[in-house]
């Protein structure tokens, strides 16, 4: 059976970028695919821009107002001619042959439904690989990833740009939340996870972007809203103890962009019994001493060392 991949690219104001997102798709090795274009509203020239590349497999799709992130994920899902929905962000671009690899991971694990391959960040000029909870033995291989929650317990080992979903799980578990502006993946994950593996080929075929301070994906907005976590802490521990580490990511972040009432609900929804030593030192700690952790932090990453508040 021949695998086709719908390739889902929200756009919103990434003219500087989409065309080489663009291009990164259409010079695959593996060839099978459909890409669709959902534009959001842009008010830049990034239409313009994927107008003037001329294949037959694109198609544009156009809302009639800014609906956001989720709402255009969900848009090129229903418009999608093939069951492998593949999203990228356009603002990220795929080495050539990650189609290619995730075709194999379709034909290794033929039973499963969800796949995804590691990634790269690149920040400025620079290029940064995360670490992950996963075994150095895997690297370059093809694995089954049984555990999600408890291997993506700090950095996760995917991101919503090297992901490729079947349609029908979105069928099971839900679309995109629309009404969620930030941590939209991370609601994802717990229900698509829940009940799903994870066939995972362990090597960098997609580059994250992390220098644009206009991403629809990675800025920091002044309005956010959260997704209810809360709602899933009926699993087991291991979905528990992730939940509650994105409450404390929550907390965190809010508490560094000195919104410290949103903070508080957040660090109420917490069991300390799920964090670890550092995670409560850091939790309770004032603005005072947390903001100089976190800027010594991106200061050692500037040179390629990660040190993480975990």
């Amino acid at each position: 059976m021949e695998i086709c991949f719908s390739v889902v690219i929200p756009l919103y104001n990434k003219e500087a970028y989409v065309a080489k997102t663009l291009n990164s798709v259409l010079n695959q090795t593996y060839q099978n695919f459909e890409v669709i274009i959902v534009n959001d509203y842009s008010t830049d020239n990034s239409l313009d821009v994927v107008k003037a590349i001329h294949d037959h497999r694109i198609k544009i799709i156009e809302h009639n107002e800014n609906k956001g992130l989720s709402a255009s994920r969900n848009t090129g899902i229903n418009s999608a001619t093939y069951p492998y929905i593949a999203f990228l962000d356009a603002d990220d671009f795929w080495d050539n042959t990650y189609l290619e690899t995730i075709c194999s991971l379709v034909k290794e694990y033929p039973d499963e439904s969800v796949f995804a391959t590691h990634y790269r960040e690149h920040y400025k000029n620079k290029f940064f690989i995360p670490k992950s909870n996963l075994p150095q033995s895997s690297k370059g291989k093809s694995l089954f990833v049984r555990d999600f929650f408890k291997i993506n317990l700090g950095r996760l080992i995917l991101t919503q740009s090297c992901i490729v979903v079947h349609k029908s799980i979105f069928e099971e578990v839900g679309y995109y939340d629309e009404d969620v502006t930030f941590a939209e993946d991370i609601d994802f994950y717990i229900r698509c996870f829940s009940d799903y593996n994870l066939a995972f080929h362990n090597q960098q075929l997609c580059t994250i972007l992390y220098n644009d301070p206009n991403s629809i994906t990675r800025n920091s907005n002044s309005k956010k809203i959260y997704p209810k976590l809360e709602e899933y802490l009926n699993g087991r521990d291991p979905q528990k103890k992730f939940i509650n580490f994105y409450f404390y990511c929550f907390c965190q972040k809010l508490k560094g962009e000195k919104k410290f009432e949103d903070m508080k609900i957040f660090r109420k929804k917490i069991d300390l019994k799920f964090l670890n030593f550092t995670q409560r030192v850091l939790l309770l700690s004032p603005l005072l001493v947390y903001k100089p952790i976190i800027v010594f932090k991106k200061i050692v990453k500037s040179f390629g060392i990660e040190l993480n508040t975990y």
